[in-house]
């Protein structure tokens, strides 16, 4: 009775032998691979063993979580050939010793599993196909694209007298996996803290943050923003860096702004001689130095009014459009300004006369009045009689 067992078990093993004899064995496995940098040459390597006659070998994409299999090549070994399930257009791989596929330049789209399938007949059946498979995740990187530093919230105005938050930002675009900046302070000469008053004798606290925004590529946008109290005389010309490092990049990436007030702007007329009825546009046109960050204008009519009533203009460009004798001799003011400081600037309008209007009929506006139309219409209807 106690050998029962025994049997049972020599005829299970005696059956798998069988069983094994007609099916053949199979077993398939893929080298794994450190993650790889976009624009490398990769190799998908697919070993397998087998005693059996081989049917095919399928390499195989997996998307969308693993419920869309997508191939990409296979070798029939009925055939002895091999072909690509890629567009021509899209056809990157190319298949080596039969089981190895090539990518010559991996893209980050190429990120994800990758299942290789081998088929052998079955002994028992040539109808039969015996299939075994390995699988491997190609982890696709990529270097930053590019790195900027801005300022927040601006262009901002200048005070003297009220404390006043800043933030730099600094924008890392295009890496996988996401980028991780870092920024600091490179102190220069420090001034005086006695003005303005409200500045404390302690060195500023800074405080960093990090978002992070995916991509539809894959990539990452990661921003590190810097924010700390300002203090116009001490951070002015105050230098300030941003790091990234990235397994991708071979050394770090950096960039650099300056903060520094506006001083001595340029300003340009046009047309350089005005006259009654043009339209004169005033322009700052740069600074005596470099700038960060962008300063904002607000023009004035010095004494007065501007030409369309209002008592001050915002922006780059101050336009007066048919422009009236009165305005000869006025002063405009500009006033450039940004965290760091304000400037300001004068320039004086001279208005000329303009032949083609006679003096007297233009309105305050710089448009022909009455007068002016009505000698408008006389030499007009001249014209048409000499002509007749």
């Amino acid at each position: 009775m106690r050998a029962a067992p025994s049997l049972h078990r020599c005829v299970c093993l005696l059956l798998a032998a069988i069983l094994d004899l007609a099916c053949g064995y199979l077993t398939v496995n893929i080298e794994p691979l450190p993650p790889v940098v976009a624009g490398d040459a990769v190799t998908l390597k697919c070993n397998f063993k087998t005693d059996g006659r081989m049917r095919e070998i399928v390499w195989y994409r997996v998307t969308d979580g693993g419920t869309i299999k997508q191939k990409i090549f296979t070798f029939d070994a009925m055939f002895s050939t091999n072909y690509s399930h890629m567009e021509n257009y899209r056809k990157r791989e190319d298949l080596v010793y039969q089981s190895t596929v090539r990518l010559p330049e991996v893209r980050i789209s190429d990120n994800g599993p990758y299942e290789c399938h081998v088929g052998i007949y079955d002994r028992a059946t040539r109808e039969k196909v015996v299939l075994a498979s390995g699988n491997i995740f190609l982890n696709v990187m990529a270097p930053p694209t590019s790195i900027e530093v801005v300022a927040a919230d601006t262009p901002a105005p200048f005070s003297r007298y009220q404390a006043q938050n800043f933030t730099l930002v600094c924008i890392v675009s295009g890496g996988k996996p996401a980028p991780m900046p870092t920024t600091e302070n490179i102190p220069e000469t420090v001034v005086s803290r006695e003005f303005p008053r409200w500045v404390h004798s302690a060195e500023p606290t800074y405080f960093l943050r990090h978002s992070r925004t995916p991509s539809s590529d894959g990539t990452v946008e990661v921003r590190a923003l810097l924010t700390w109290t300002l203090n116009p005389q001490i951070d002015n010309e105050a230098l300030f860096s941003c790091e990234v490092k990235h397994p991708a990049l071979s050394m770090p990436m950096q960039a650099e702004v300056t903060l520094v007030a506006p001083k001595g702007p340029k300003i340009v007329m046009t047309p350089s001689r005005a006259r009654v009825g043009d339209t004169v546009r005033i322009l700052v046109h740069g600074f005596q130095n470099e700038v960060f960050p962008e300063p904002m204008f607000t023009w004035t009519r010095v004494g007065s009014r501007l030409l369309d009533g209002s008592a001050e203009f915002d922006g780059k460009e101050l336009v007066l459009e048919r422009v009236p004798a009165e305005l000869n001799g006025s002063m405009y003011r500009c006033t450039a300004q940004n965290p760091l400081g304000s400037t300001d600037t004068h320039t004086r309008l001279i208005v000329f006369e303009n032949p083609n209007i006679p003096r007297g009929t233009e309105d305050s506006n710089g448009s022909i009045g009455p007068t002016g139309a009505r000698l408008t219409l006389v030499l007009a209807l001249t014209v048409i009689l000499e002509l007749t």
